[in-house]
């Protein structure tokens, strides 16, 4: 069966009437949720695609046991400011914040140390680099006062004069080997990964100042108090989604606006016109979808994006854990499977049951990549084994265990300069008229706030542009 509404001559009837303009959105992930949201907000008429039955993209995870099982790490940062005013705005800060505060540690040679890699003076006494290398730190905060201006979360592409050196040449040129391999590739593992020999140093540079490190007040690394995934419902609620609907092809109209063709599960495919369209997929999806309407740049843009394998193991533990949640880095030379893991002791209504514990574990890199195509319960096995030999006796009191997958951009040296002209390419086709917007981690960073970032800054993107025309 297929389905037809709106068309390029009623539309512009309807705006002739005041009738709010037609937004299609394709994703309900992070991103596309944020979008949608904002503009809604702005009185948009909105629909949302999402090819699957439940919204939110990476937050997706599972209850198992009284456990909420994550899918991807969970650790945000205090300063994720995107995230706390959507909740805000949508109603759902009061579960979520304030974030569960982590007590970020470094194991080395069978022992876990407490270290405080925000403060300058903590990381000086972070176990590793030699002393002649530590007085080096001083330099954080003349660096980060000469690239403020450049560095901003929502437009990382203003960076892209920054992005000829990698995370590895720059601490090591700066602060040394051992601020390389015990501070800061431990500090930025669980989102960027532990590639740092390809990784930008604007990636470093954008992770630093969301942290805060070297300021009176920094932010503290956190956890939601309750699951992330909660957000996403949150805002679906207030929205139109059609889900379980899969968007096959997006045509753009001669008299303007766009004609999007979707099936749904039942094998029905309908058509539906909209003003402007956000694409809010993961890069290959929307390479694929749009590829009629990409310029020769964009195309080339979509095929040099970057991903990577990430793999975590939720553990469900009997027992509790006392005090703060732990976030236990572990560098590179220690020859772990793993990279980082967190412990959170359970807490009344909270993401773990009361009177029991949860560790989320996230793999190396390379582990990650090299065991992709194997099957789940022989990469489980393989990652409890390591595990068990960072925090013995965890076998015994574990309860279940779930293991996510999934793929994130990795921004190494020269993805900075391919997105400013991606953007300068968007401002120039927005200013000819073509309504057709991307939004994505991929746009602005592998974080949950780069998501929503993103989705956010489309939504402003398409708001002001309509607002003009």
């Amino acid at each position: 069966m297929k389905r037809r509404t709106g068309s390029p001559a009623a539309s512009d009837r309807e705006a002739s009437r005041g009738i709010p303009a037609r937004v299609g959105v394709i994703g309900a992930g992070l991103s596309g949720l944020r979008a949608a949201t904002e503009l809604v907000r702005h009185g948009f008429d909105v629909t949302v695609f999402e090819a699957r039955e439940q919204v939110g993209g990476r937050a997706i995870g599972e209850w198992c046991a009284g456990h909420w099982m994550d899918a991807a790490w969970p650790v945000l940062a205090g300063r994720d400011g995107s995230l706390a005013g959507w909740a805000r705005q949508v109603g759902a800060a009061d579960s979520l914040l304030p974030l569960r505060p982590v007590q970020p540690m470094l194991y080395r040679g069978g022992q876990t140390t407490p270290v405080d890699g925000l403060n300058l003076r903590g990381a000086a006494r972070i176990p590793g680099p030699p002393l002649w290398e530590r007085p080096k730190l001083l330099r954080w905060r003349r660096l980060m006062a000469r690239y403020a201006k450049q560095l901003d979360p929502m437009f990382p592409e203003l960076a892209a004069d920054l992005d000829y050196r990698s995370v590895r040449d720059h601490v090591v040129l700066y602060f040394g080997r051992g601020a390389l391999e015990s501070w800061l590739t431990p500090e930025i593992q669980g989102i960027h990964g532990d590639s740092v020999e390809e990784l930008s140093r604007v990636a470093l540079l954008l992770q630093v100042r969301t942290l805060g490190l070297g300021e009176r007040r920094p932010a503290t690394p956190g956890l939601p108090r309750r699951p992330l995934l909660e957000l996403a419902q949150a805002a679906a609620e207030g929205l139109s989604i059609r889900r379980a609907t899969r968007v096959s092809r997006i045509d753009e109209e001669a008299g303007g606006g766009f004609r999007l063709e979707a099936n749904d599960a039942r094998g029905e495919r309908s058509e539906a016109c909209f003003d402007a369209v956000v694409v809010a997929t993961g890069p290959s999806g929307a390479a694929g979808l749009t590829r009629a309407l990409q310029t020769p740049a964009e195309r080339d843009f979509f095929a040099r994006v970057q991903e990577r394998t990430v793999m975590t193991l939720s553990v469900a533990l009997e027992g509790v854990d006392g005090g703060l949640p732990r976030e236990i880095r572990i560098p590179r030379r220690e020859g772990s499977a793993l990279a980082s893991l967190v412990v959170e002791p359970g807490q009344p209504g909270g993401r773990v049951i009361e009177g029991h514990s949860q560790i989320v574990a996230l793999a190396r890199d390379v582990f990650a990549e090299r065991w992709s195509s194997m099957a789940d319960d022989v990469v489980e096995k393989n990652l409890l084994g390591s595990l068990e030999r960072v925090l013995p006796g965890t076998g015994e009191r574990m309860l279940t265990s779930r293991l996510g997958r999934s793929s994130v951009p990795f921004f190494g040296v020269g993805a900075y300069r391919r997105l400013a002209t991606f953007q300068k390419v968007q401002r120039d086709r927005r200013a000819l008229g073509r309504r057709l917007y991307w939004a994505g981690d991929h746009l602005a960073g592998p974080g949950f706030e780069a998501a929503s970032l993103s989705g956010l800054r489309a939504a402003r993107a398409l708001a002001m542009d309509l607002a003009r025309a």
